[in-house]
């Protein structure tokens, strides 16, 4: 959590400037920026607590789904509750219903079997690990985003942000970066007579490791280029907007909202990071109904939205999720399942690569099937498609070739996701 001008003059620290702003509000800057006609923006959304792949992309083809889940199964295409079939053999979650359309017009696609090799089933390892994209690594390690940053120039006053009441770890680094509630938040005091409280406001989001003085060296040294930044950022906030569709009034979509906002309000933006919690079902998960249903809808809606939204730029965006684990195949004793394996992630935008003859590809990955003996250690659904790989289609998208800095000691196996620019 930072405010810089490249990384603060390569200063690591978290600032907030003004009472309003979440805890804390730090900005990644770019001192040249570059002007292109072309101008991707990457949005993620973290789905925390292990999110259950395959009760979202049903395996609905594979009767060994329906063993092994009896009471929170989703049922087939074509009965009642059952799956929005998708390509004959997996289907969507009918609570996912909002996403059907972008299936089937080529705007979205499924990943399905994606995890990592050393995966221990620890939310706080796993999340740590996923969004550093290193599996040895010390608490210095910045995260795979910010990398990114990092080795490429960017266009704009604010290259990234995470919308939200925490700056992920993905985001952290030497080059700094936004994390803000949202743009209501953004208010700085109106005259220099404040200076003290806005010092204040920095040494809170420091935790209290800084004093006035440390605080104002950083704003003698960067300042400038960091106020102008949040000044752009409010006249964005202080114009009137009113966005091509209705998002839905829940928190995500507020954020998904105020994303689509500022990704169209063309301040440079590449990297924007939304979390959604909730998905860690040990118990009462259930089938067509239940928490796992209820959160799916909030995420589907506000996702189906927000492309929507963007369908005019669509080419030039990515929308991916992400979850540090999947769920054992096997429902558990309480109607949930608990700490697994593999999952899905969802992709969305207007550059993914169609099937022959321009049909869309729906489901991607090799399916590892879920017999007894194709599950993980006899309980999970295998992993096939190493998250890694995943990010590195994203940084191609980025334009990004510095694959061997950004995912080191990986070695990156194509998936073919997205259409050659």
């Amino acid at each position: 959590m930072h405010v810089t001008r490249r990384s603060f003059l390569k200063s690591a620290s978290t600032v907030t400037l003004g009472t309003a702003l979440a805890p804390g509000i730090s900005l990644a800057l770019e001192e040249d920026p570059v002007s292109t006609h072309r101008k991707p923006t990457l949005v993620v959304v973290f789905l925390r607590g292990g999110m259950d792949g395959l009760n979202l992309i049903v395996p609905h083809g594979e009767q060994a789904y329906y063993d092994l889940r009896p009471s929170i199964a989703i049922p087939k295409p074509g009965t009642p509750g059952g799956a929005l079939d998708l390509d004959g053999t997996f289907g969507l979650h009918p609570a996912a219903a909002a996403l059907a359309p972008l299936f089937d017009e080529g705007l979205a696609v499924a990943l399905h079997a994606v995890g990592h090799a050393r995966n221990t089933r620890s939310h706080f390892v796993e999340q740590d690990l996923w969004e550093t994209a290193i599996a040895d690594h010390g608490l210095a390690t910045a995260g795979w985003l910010n990398r990114h940053l990092a080795t490429s120039r960017g266009r704009g006053p604010v290259r990234a942000l995470a919308l939200g009441n925490r700056l992920p770890r993905s985001l952290r680094g030497d080059v700094q970066t936004i994390a803000l509630r949202g743009l209501s938040d953004l208010t700085l005091p109106g005259d220099t007579k404040s200076l003290d409280a806005t010092l204040e406001a920095m040494q809170r989001a420091y935790g209290g490791s800084q004093t006035k003085a440390g605080a104002a060296g950083l704003l003698s040294r960067g300042g400038t280029a960091s106020l102008d930044a949040l000044r752009q950022l409010q006249a964005v906030a202080a114009k009137p907007y009113t966005p091509v569709v209705e998002f839905p009034a829940t928190d995500l979509g507020r954020r998904c909202a105020e994303a689509s906002r500022l990704i169209k309000s063309d301040l440079g933006l590449e990297l924007v990071e939304l979390d959604l919690g909730g998905w860690d079902t040990h118990q009462g998960q259930g089938g067509v109904a239940g928490t796992f249903a209820n959160n799916l809808r909030q995420l589907s809606e506000a996702l189906a939205a927000m492309v929507r939204d963007l369908q005019e730029r669509l080419d030039d965006i990515l929308i991916v999720t992400l979850t540090e684990f999947g769920r054992t195949a096997r429902q558990n004793g309480s109607n949930g399942t608990d700490h697994g394996w593999a999952s899905c992630s969802l992709v969305f935008g207007g550059g993914l690569r169609p099937a022959g003859g321009g049909k869309p590809r729906k489901v991607l990955g090799h399916w590892p099937g879920l017999a007894p003996e194709d599950l993980h250690q006899r309980r999970d659904l295998a992993h096939t498609t190493d998250f890694r790989d995943l990010y590195a289609e994203c940084l191609g998208f980025l334009g990004n070739s510095e694959l061997e800095t950004v995912l080191p000691g990986h070695k990156v196996r194509p998936l073919g996701l997205l259409r050659e620019a």
